[in-house]
């Protein structure tokens, strides 16, 4: 999506991970494949608990994610990464 930065109010960055995402995306697709590092695992979880998500380390390389009304579900790291990155994409359709 285009961006007039002199016909529009710049949009608010509230996190690290926005301003990290895209970077992120571009090293992606260089890699061919989805690659997580530690800081990208660091900054999606500093969004998702920024936007109301509960973050939880279990054992193994998972997290448990809890969302305000409790409900929760576990996954890899990496998808958790994935997780906060459709929040974005959803609150950028908005």
């Amino acid at each position: 999506m285009d961006y007039c930065v002199t016909e529009e109010r710049p949009r608010t960055v509230s996190s690290r991970f926005e301003l990290a995402v895209g970077r992120m995306i571009e090293r992606w697709m260089a890699a061919g494949c989805v690659q997580i590092s530690a800081d990208d695992i660091q900054l999606a979880r500093e969004y998702l608990e920024q936007t109301g998500w509960k973050v939880e380390d279990l054992p193994g390389a998972r997290i448990r994610l809890v969302k305000s009304r409790g409900r929760s579900e576990e996954m890899e790291r990496e998808a958790a990464v994935l997780v906060a990155l459709r929040r974005l994409a959803e609150r950028e359709q908005a």
